[in-house]
C-alpha cells in the first residue's frame, strides 16, 4: 500500500483512545504508514506546515471524535473549531480538500457532529459515514476498520494477529507493541479490594463504591461494639456502677468511636475520590468530605456528641449520593470507563 494513514484527535478529548487506536492499527499497517502529530513531529517544526506535507502523502484519514471534541473551548473561552487556526480544524480542512479517505471515527460513546454544528470548512465531515469504537470490543471495532480501510483502498486483507498476553524472550520486536499490551492491560484489568480501598488512583462505579462504603460502616461499627462488649463485661464485674465510673465510661466509649472513625479515614476518602473521578471531579471535590469527618471528630472530642451525629449522618448521606449517580460515560481524566472494564 503507498501512501499513509493520517489520524487526527483533540489531546485535551481523545488522547488516550487515539492511541490505542495507533497501537492496535499497527497490528495491520507498517509504522511508517501510519501518522499521529505526537510522535511523529519533532520539536521546532513548523506545525501547520509539517501538517500539509503529511496529508499530501496520505490516502487516508481517520478524525477522532470524542465527547467533547465538538465543544472543547480554548483559552478565550470560545469553541476551539471556531477558531481558523484550531489544529484539528486545519488538519480536518486540509483533508477534505484532497481525494482522500476521511473516516470520522466515534469514541466514548462521541455522537456524530451534525452539519450545523459546524463551521462550513468542516461541514462535508458530517456526510461522511461514521464508525464507531467501543470499549467492550475495542479490539474488533479497530480490526473491522483496518480491513475496511485496505478494501476501500484495494489492500488485499489478512486475518489480525490475536493480541499476545505472554511475550518469549526470544520473540523478536515487531511481533508485539508493548505499548498497546501495556494500555490492554490498564483499561480491563479489573481493580482488586486492596486496590479499590486504598488506591486515590483510576475510577471506580457506583456497586463497588457503595459494597465498600458498607464493608467500612460494618467493620467499625462491629470492631466499636465488640470492644466495648469486652470491656463492659470487666468492667462490671471489677467495680460497683457508681456514676462517676459510668460517665468515665461512656467518655471513653466516644474516645473509641472516634479513634475507629479515624482509622478508615483512608479507604474512605479512597473510596470517595476514585468515585469524584469517575464523575469527573477531583481532590477539590474530596475536600468537602475531609472537612465534614475532621470536623466531626473535633466536635466529638469537644463534647457535642450530638452535632457529631448529625454532621456524620449528613457526610453518608453525601457518600450515598455519590454512589447513586451515573459516572461519564467513556474516558476521562482520571482513567478509562469502569464498566467497561468490567464488561469485558
Amino acid at each position: 500500500m503507498t501512501g499513509r494513514i493520517f489520524i487526527s484527535y483533540r489531546r485535551s478529548d481523545d488522547q488516550s483512545a487515539a492511541g490505542r487506536l495507533f497501537d492496535r492499527l499497527l497490528q495491520h499497517f507498517d509504522r511508517e504508514q501510519l501518522f499521529m502529530d505526537v510522535d511523529t513531529i519533532e520539536p521546532g517544526v513548523d506545525f501547520v506546515k509539517s501538517l500539509d506535507e503529511q496529508l499530501a502523502n496520505c490516502i487516508a484519514f481517520i478524525a477522532v471524535i470524542g465527547p467533547r471534541w465538538l465543544t472543547a473551548r480554548g483559552n478565550d473561552g470560545n469553541p476551539r473549531l471556531d477558531n481558523p487556526t484550531d489544529y484539528v480544524r486545519l488538519e480536518i480542512e486540509s483533508a477534505l480538500k484532497r481525494d482522500i479517505r476521511v473516516i470520522p471515527v466515534l469514541v466514548d460513546g462521541a455522537s456524530m457532529p451534525q452539519s450545523s454544528d459546524l463551521p462550513s470548512s468542516l461541514q462535508a465531515l458530517a456526510r461522511r459515514n461514521a464508525v464507531e469504537i467501543a470499549h467492550h470490543r475495542f479490539v474488533a471495532d479497530c480490526d473491522d476498520l483496518a480491513h475496511n480501510i485496505k478494501r476501500a483502498l484495494g489492500v488485499a486483507t489478512t486475518p489480525s494477529p490475536p493480541v499476545q498476553r505472554f511475550v518469549s524472550p526470544s520473540a523478536p520486536p515487531e511481533e508485539v507493541s508493548v505499548k498497546t499490551l501495556a494500555r490492554q492491560e490498564e483499561v480491563h484489568a479489573r481493580p482488586s479490594w486492596p486496590q479499590i480501598l486504598f488506591s486515590f488512583k483510576g475510577r471506580l462505579s457506583r456497586m463497588p463504591f457503595l459494597i465498600g462504603l458498607f464493608f467500612l460502616v460494618v467493620l467499625v461499627v462491629a470492631l466499636e461494639g465488640s470492644i466495648m462488649f469486652a470491656l463492659n463485661s470487666i468492667f462490671k464485674g471489677a467495680e460497683p456502677q457508681t456514676e462517676e465510673v459510668t460517665k468515665r465510661f461512656a467518655s471513653f466509649e466516644d474516645r473509641l468511636w472516634v479513634i475507629m472513625t479515624i482509622s478508615v479515614w483512608w479507604p474512605s476518602w479512597a473510596l470517595i475520590l476514585k468515585r469524584l473521578h469517575d464523575l469527573g471531579y477531583g481532590w477539590k471535590a474530596l475536600l468537602v468530605f475531609v472537612a465534614l469527618d475532621v470536623l466531626s471528630v473535633v466536635v466529638n472530642l469537644l463534647g457535642y456528641q450530638e452535632i457529631d451525629t448529625q454532621l456524620t449522618l449528613f457526610g453518608m448521606g453525601l457518600a450515598v449520593v455519590l454512589g447513586a449517580i451515573k459516572g461519564t460515560t467513556g474516558t476521562n481524566r482520571y482513567g478509562p470507563d469502569p464498566l467497561a472494564c468490567e464488561a469485558v
